[in-house]
């Protein structure tokens, strides 16, 4: 036995059984719902509903900021605290979703939900950018500023700083923890087995198959980008924001235009698809178990692709040097649009449209990609492979960032205990190019999505919190579709 065959056979039971039991579900008239899907999806409708679409009004004035469009004119101003700039967490924020989550994970939703996914998964990612918004905004306003004047931030310190209230007060302290401690295992245990084990599928994939160096031996790409990942990690969050500030712009772009070159290429096969689309999303005939199915493949897709839900992207917004925690609301209400609508989308839309999700046996991931893209030109799956190549490195990177923040959280903020983590996650590096995708993905969108249980209880908690800040400032900088309220 092989050492890739080894670690499979260690790791592949034991992440089956976790996913089964983290994604609980019952039967409601033949469909199985489960529920952290069903819980995520309320959040998002919930804060849609309560900032008054917020994704449709606050769109303008989110370009606005994103291209310093806008000037606040105060008289004065609060110091600004920070690390790093806000398009250096937005392209962070992106990077760790923008990647592989899409691009072999949405081609899985499509083989497994069929073209109807395409849609829920663009509804989801709209109806995901309120929540997005009231993450960050609690995420910047309760962070802490350490005496180094680095920051710290995310959920478990909303949560900790936040909930005050007569009775939630006594369990905010062990639900912060458990928050920190859920982290860990998902940026572990689900966003690096993922990414890697993609990686490492596409570049054996175009260097041979069966004949490549790295057909069973998965393990020594593992340790390559486990000692690269090492090296940059230990620069902190400004390695990380000026890695991902270029090379997430650029790589999204790559992908979105390949995508586009791919529609053009099957330009026959165009209207079949937008109509495939349409009418499976709402066609009880779409797959089994009809638009529920359909719908909740497209749903749960789409928050783990963006996070929205899951209180992540607050950790790296915490960062940013502002005063203002509603502007970096409305900057990072962008992700979900970018991550699911755009990148997400294109991901499925072209294994629609170039037919590659015909004819699939099971479960397909970057291997569907890949040959959508094969059916343009015969070269586009290399070009697939540098992209995603880039995409891996960013969203682990990042996803480092996010497990440092909690691992910290829980045991202090000495180098040594750091370097202890980085180590750890660097191992599992080298064991998720070595595991099986269908056990892989059913783990990272089980550990990584069960963010969501600790992280809601405080967003739903802390509202009205959310609420005061967005009306005082739209109030205060007479912000369209608010002022008049």
């Amino acid at each position: 036995m092989n050492l890739d065959a080894l670690i499979d056979s260690l790791l592949s039971p034991i992440a089956d059984k976790i996913s089964g039991i983290i994604f609980y579900s019952v039967n409601i008239n033949g469909v199985k719902v489960e529920l952290l899907v069903a819980l995520l999806i309320f959040a998002a409708v919930f804060f849609t509903l309560r900032t008054k679409f917020i994704c449709f009004w606050g769109f303008k004035h989110t370009l606005k900021l994103i291209q310093n469009k806008y000037e606040h004119n105060d008289t004065y101003e609060k110091k600004k605290r920070g690390e790093v700039s806000s398009f250096q967490a937005l392209s962070a924020t992106i990077s760790a979703s923008a990647g592989i989550g899409n691009v072999a994970g949405s081609a899985a939703a499509v083989s497994i939900g069929g073209p109807g996914v395409i849609f829920w998964m663009m509804v989801a990612g709209i109806l995901s950018m309120a929540l997005k918004f009231s993450e960050v905004v609690l995420g910047v306003k309760y962070r802490k500023i350490n005496k180094d004047n680095t920051v710290s931030g995310g959920p478990m310190y909303y949560i900790l700083r936040g909930l005050k209230g007569k009775y939630i007060k006594n369990f905010a302290p062990y639900l912060a923890k458990g928050y920190a401690l859920f982290a860990v295992f998902a940026m572990i245990g689900g966003w690096n087995l993922f990414q890697i084990n993609a990686m490492t599928t596409q570049i054996t994939e175009v260097t041979g198959g069966e004949n490549s160096f790295f057909y069973n031996n998965g393990w020594c790409l593992g340790l390559i980008v486990a000692c690269i990942t090492w090296f940059t990690i230990i620069g902190g969050i400004k390695a990380i924001g000026k890695f991902t500030s270029r090379v997430t712009p650029l790589m999204c772009t790559l992908y979105v235009i390949s995508g586009l070159i791919i529609c053009i290429m099957n330009i026959g096969r165009f209207p079949h698809a937008i109509y495939l689309v349409l009418t499976e999303a709402f066609s009880p005939s779409a797959v089994s178990g009809g638009i529920f199915v359909c719908l909740l493949w497209g749903f749960r897709r789409a928050m783990f692709a963006n996070e929205a839900g899951l209180g992540t992207a607050s950790i790296a917004f915490s960062a940013v040097n502002t005063n203002k925690p509603v502007v970096q609301g409305f900057i990072a209400m962008i992700q979900p649009f970018v991550d699911t609508v755009i990148v997400g989308a294109t991901t499925a839309f072209i294994v629609v449209v170039s037919g590659a999700y015909l004819n699939v046996d099971g479960l397909a991931g970057i291997e569907l990609t890949s040959k959508a893209f094969a059916s343009a030109f015969p070269f586009f799956p290399i070009l697939l492979t540098v992209m995603v190549t880039c995409f891996v490195m960013s969203t682990m990177l990042c996803g480092s960032y996010y497990g440092t923040s909690s691992w910290q959280f829980l045991f202090g903020h000495e180098k040594w205990k750091l370097r202890i983590f980085q180590i750890i996650y660097c191992v599992f590096i080298v064991a998720g190019s070595a595991m099986n995708f269908k056990s892989i993905i059913n783990l990272s969108d089980a550990v990584t999505l069960f963010l969501a249980v600790p992280n809601l209880i405080a967003v739903f908690a802390l509202s009205g919190v959310v609420m005061r800040e967005l009306d005082k400032y739209c109030l205060k900088y007479n912000i369209l579709g608010k002022e008049n309220e």
